[in-house]
């Protein structure tokens, strides 16, 4: 490939990179990620002889002139966020850069520019794509410094004013630099990433710091904030999207598929068909040893479920039936640990108030045959719970004709199979048109078709209708078993509505909702479906082990460490009795940074490895075989020989031009032999080698002092 073509290709890919790099997070729009992409694409369209013009040069300075005036009346006049105006700043002079590149030092330009498209992804990103990212830059970077410096050489040595045609010449050359070239090149970011990974493990992560915009932010999720309107659910049944983990105790036997019923959130008033709680002041969560108390525990048939949420908006704490406690594990700020903070309001519902837009990995205590909430329903909340709104007298008929007699556990069960197996009602993610009546009486006696929150909503309000207090409850239920990560994922797709009842002095779980709701989940089989999977795995990973690695995690990894080295060396007796055990928490994450550490090493081996492997089969190098770099170095010995060698730092150029100042009688010589070189080395020019290796055996001796 020539020269100019490699060292295009190779600032394309970087200015690429570093496109990405501003793309990853959700502060730049998608009409400037589309523009850039479009800038970056259409650049290469240009002829050089247009980027010589002058004028040409100019339109783009004033492009760029007209851009900030726009930019400082935005700002001004509209009060735009001067973030979002930053990114789109770098990134659209990345581009005008691309469309003016000509010489080295444009170049430089690009590069530097994409080390800022970088430094913003380090700030606002902490995901899986940054890394990504950085590997590619870490790469990449290598390449574009020998490639620009070499191209700074050569517009150096030859003046591109005076001799525009000789600096095209070389540029066009296919010798300089091949692919060779930048795999050797590749092999100096191996030590950039020892060194990164060295200053990762050796220096925790101990805060996000104050350049971290948008800490705690999530993703919205539909359904857990103080209001949802009636038809909610049905609209995300097919996201795929993974946003809770649940860690098995035997993941080695683990069947494919499990349902998992995770609460997160419940809601005691309705009226014009949305749900919402009723406002009140929640109460923070007091813990002991890290482990904050739901309920009295029996302390038997205990059993325990880690769980690892993505940051969500609102921050709900989601967890199973029974559950009587959850073991959080604290912050590390500033190298101590910081309890979390949780807060719990009425109905169980159970938030965080310190979120850091990181995954939330927790232990829920439970005990599998208890109720959600076996807490006594106090007169003035039981006045909420049977709350309603004005509705129709054909609905409480229903209602009291379906739960018949008896007592109130016996009469919800009655209505709740009457919703879920009747065949009366079927399940459909179609939202029935109401054309301005009421939502549920439309499901109930015209459309007789809805999703979960329609089957949850009319539960809820037939049981009121008859004087049972009843809240509706929205949840997860389902996971996949993910063979990468050994979890089950869940997905927003799982998002579930059902109801919980206050019956036999308890609140007990009812889901009215039939089990055809599950043929409509997200596709589990598939390429497709394998690869989000792998890919959900390894973003788990990278959240865990890279972006949740702190103190904690160190010294977990350095046990792990040594207790493999007791296993190496043979001692007896395994594990030393004298190591503590570890929490729930944090089993199973201490091993990921000793494991990125021995990657890194064998990776490291591996390279060098075939580095030499590959030096040995192809001999010497491309540059040490051209003849004209033989030459050269033959008379570099004959210099050395005649009391005249070349220092270290001094160009051969420089060094015939020194000889001649001097008044060495063979500077003529010298000068020959070091035009030709160049001219052969760096260009197209033909070697006459052996007329040049009889002059350099001609050189004569200098003499012992040189002329002053």
């Amino acid at each position: 490939m020539r020269f100019a073509s490699l060292h295009t290709f190779v600032a394309y890919l970087l200015a690429g990179v570093g496109f990405l790099a501003l793309s990853i997070g959700d502060e730049l729009g998608v009409g400037s990620k589309v523009l850039f992409a479009a800038g970056w694409l259409t650049s290469l369209l240009v002829p050089d002889a247009r980027r010589a013009k002058p004028r040409y040069q100019a339109a783009w300075n004033a492009v760029l002139i007209a851009y900030l005036a726009v930019a400082l009346l935005r700002i001004f006049l509209f009060g735009e966020g001067l973030l979002a105006l930053g990114l789109e700043l770098s990134g659209t002079l990345q581009v005008i850069k691309l469309f003016q590149r000509r010489i080295a030092k444009d170049h430089q330009q690009i590069q530097a520019l994409a080390f800022l498209h970088l430094v913003a992804a380090t700030i606002l990103s902490t995901g899986l794509e940054y890394g990504l990212v950085f590997f590619a830059y870490v790469v990449l970077v290598p390449w574009m410094f020998a490639l620009t410096h070499l191209r700074t050489e050569i517009e150096a040595h030859y003046d591109a004013a005076a001799e525009p045609a000789a600096v095209e010449r070389v540029l066009a050359s296919r010798r300089i630099a091949g692919w060779r070239f930048l795999f050797a090149t590749a092999s100096l970011s191996i030590p950039l990433f020892l060194a990164t990974a060295a200053f990762f493990l050796l220096f925790p992560r101990v805060g996000m710091g104050f350049l971290s915009f948008g800490d705690g932010m999530g993703r919205q999720m539909a359904g857990f904030s103080g209001e949802v309107e009636l038809g909610g659910f049905g609209v995300i049944r097919t996201d795929p999207t993974v946003v809770l983990r649940v860690l098995p105790d035997t993941p080695d036997a683990e069947p494919s598929q499990r349902s998992f019923r995770l609460r997160g959130t419940s809601f005691d008033h309705y009226e014009d068909a949305r749900w919402t709680r009723t406002p009140e002041r929640p109460q923070r969560m007091s813990s002991s040893l890290g482990t904050f108390t739901l309920q009295r525990q029996s302390r038997t048939n205990e059993a325990r479920m880690q769980i690892v949420l993505d940051a969500i908006e609102p921050p709900v704490l989601f967890f199973p039936p029974g559950t009587v406690g959850l073991d959080v594990p604290p912050r590390v700020e500033g190298g101590i640990d910081v309890q979390r903070q949780l807060v719990r309001g009425r109905g169980l519902d159970v938030r965080y108030l310190d979120g850091d837009g990181l995954q939330q990995r927790y232990t829920a205590i439970f005990e599998p045959e208890r109720p959600f909430d076996a807490a006594t329903l106090e007169p003035e909340e039981r006045v909420l719970y049977v709350q309603l709104p004005p509705v129709s007298e054909r609905l409480r008929a229903l209602a009291r004709r379906i739960a018949g007699e008896g007592d109130d556990a016996t009469r919800a069960r009655r209505l709740e199979a009457w919703l879920r197996d009747s065949g009366e009602l079927s399940y459909s993610l179609d939202q029935p048109p109401t054309e301005g009546r009421d939502p549920l009486e439309v499901f109930l006696f015209e459309a007789k078709r809805g999703h979960c929150e329609y089957f949850s909503t009319a539960l809820a309000v037939m049981l009121r209708a008859i004087d049972v207090p009843a809240r509706n409850v929205t949840g997860f239920v389902g996971g996949t078993f993910n063979p990468y990560g050994r979890y089950y994922a869940i997905r927003q797709g799982d998002a579930h509505s059902w109801v919980e009842a206050y019956v036999g002095d308890r609140w007990e779980t009812f889901d009215p909702t039939p089990p055809a709701r599950g043929e409509l989940a997200p596709a589990d089989e598939g390429f497709f479906a394998s690869m989000q999977a792998l890919v959900d795995a390894l973003r788990t990973s990278w959240d865990d082990d890279v972006v949740g690695y702190d103190l904690r995690q160190q010294v977990e990894g350095l046990r792990g460490m040594f207790r493999w080295f007791r296993r190496f060396r043979g001692s007896e007796g395994g594990v030393d009795e004298r190591d503590e055990p570890r929490s729930e928490s944090a089993r199973g994450s201490s091993a990921g940074p000793l494991v990125v550490g021995v990657l890194v090493l064998v990776s490291v081996g591996l390279g060098l490895g075939l580095r030499w492997w590959m030096r040995r089969r192809r001999g010497p190098t491309a540059s040490s075989r051209h003849p004209a770099a033989k030459l050269y170095r033959e008379l570099d010995r004959k210099l050395v020989r005649i009391g005249r060698p070349r220092p270290p730092g001094r160009t051969p150029a420089e060094h015939a031009e020194r000889l001649a100042a001097e008044g060495y009688a063979g500077a003529a010589t010298v000068e020959e032999i070091t035009s030709a070189y160049l001219a052969s080395r760096w260009g197209e020019a033909r070697l006459d080698v052996p007329t040049l290796r009889a002059r350099i055996r001609s050189l004569p001796p200098a003499p012992t002092t040189p002329p002053g």
